[in-house]
């Protein structure tokens, strides 16, 4: 069997809650060794919700120790030895008040890759502040409230700032690790949930600095939205400038007078257009247009609910749904993303209870990091 890319790393995590967690799940999926470093007595707070903790940390080992006590600020660092990668999510300052700062650890190992992800970096005026995703999210721009107004923002359902510092702790970690094999020595890496989401914000951000027009998003393209088909079943389409799909959906739904429109044209015109592309679309049962879009292959994707996402045929062929057989069932994971070779990492553990490895790992944390699968 290809050993898995990441095979023989071994990566301490100390992140709690989301993002740390979901960058550990990209790497240990991937083969790296993966040790969760948690509190006594109650270990990561998201363990309270065990779906949202079993989602992020399968494929991983715990082990409990206390930072401040001296015997675990020891054995905290006898597994530093052993490792190749330190991860925290504290804020700013916490490391160093531990005496287990980045510089204070690559001193002792200077191969070591240090990553801290918090809210808003660590350095500036709010490095010290505690923020989760929605006061990260309103930072970067992405909360659009009129001003004055107290007004519910629609929030997304995804913490987009937690996952975004995920990816690109991730990214780093990986990056760090290239770069070691040519200078042998490790990194220190900051990683910032609103750096983050301002690096997703590019194309809103980078135009108006250049006196440049910005890109309208979500496209004023009629043919960018969720429609009602004749038997009330959603579809959406994501036509976005493409004047040939524009034509060919106009020749489907016979609609010859705005075949010819370019995307600019029909934009400014779109409050007159929307409402008869609605009246056609709701005379199509949803089939037969999935097939005529598919056919004439314009932008298009069917709306699913959470419960029909996994089962959907795309899904399946793609094998996102992976299952783990253990002694007491079977257990369902999503798999990470990235097929290399065809393949998408290993799901071999099962989220691991707090404190499970702390006999086989504490005391004997000499022992080199376990292979993939192991």
């Amino acid at each position: 069997m290809t050993p898995s890319p990441l095979s023989g790393v071994r990566i301490l995590c100390l992140a709690e809650q989301w993002p740390g967690p979901y960058a550990g799940l990209l790497l240990a999926d991937l083969g790296a060794d993966v040790i969760l470093v948690e509190r006594p007595g109650g270990g990561d707070p998201s363990r309270r919700f065990p779906g949202l903790f079993a989602s992020l940390n399968r494929n991983k080992r715990s082990v409990t120790l206390d930072l401040k006590s001296s015997q675990g600020h020891a054995s905290f660092l006898e597994l530093v030895d052993t490792a190749d990668v330190v991860m925290e999510g504290f804020r700013p300052g916490v490391m160093a008040r531990l005496k287990l700062s980045a510089e204070e650890l690559r001193l002792r190992k200077p191969e070591l890759v240090v990553v801290s992800i918090s809210a808003f970096g660590q350095n500036g005026p709010l490095a010290g502040v505690a923020g989760h995703d929605l006061s990260v999210q309103a930072a970067a721009g992405l909360v659009q409230v009129p001003k004055g107004q107290e007004a519910q923002a629609a929030w997304s359902m995804l913490p987009l700032g937690d996952i975004a510092s995920a990816m690109f702790a991730a990214l780093g970690v990986v990056t760090a690790l290239l770069a070691r094999k040519n200078s042998g020595l490790g990194s220190t890496i900051d990683v910032s949930m609103l750096d983050s989401l301002v690096s997703w914000m590019t194309p809103f951000l980078m135009p108006p600095l250049n006196k440049l027009p910005t890109r309208e998003l979500p496209p004023l393209d009629p043919g960018y939205g969720l429609f009602l088909t004749a038997d009330a079943r959603q579809i959406t389409l994501s036509i976005a400038g493409e004047d040939a799909m524009w034509r060919a959906l106009c020749q489907i739904l016979t609609l010859p007078q705005f075949a010819d429109l370019n995307e600019h044209e029909r934009s400014s015109r779109n409050k007159e257009i929307i409402p008869m592309l609605r009246e056609a679309i709701a005379q199509r049962p949803f089939e037969s247009f999935y097939q005529q879009l598919k056919a004439n292959s314009i932008a298009f994707g069917p709306v699913l609910g959470l419960d029909e996402v996994l089962s959907d045929p795309q899904m399946r062929v793609r094998g996102m749904q992976q299952t783990l057989v253990s002694a007491d069932g079977a257990h369902q994971y999503v798999r990470q993303p990235i097929l290399m070779d065809g393949q998408g990492g290993s799901i071999h553990r099962l989220p691991p209870a707090l404190g499970q490895h702390n006999d086989e790992l504490l005391g004997n944390a000499k022992k080199p990091a376990n292979k993939a699968g192991a």
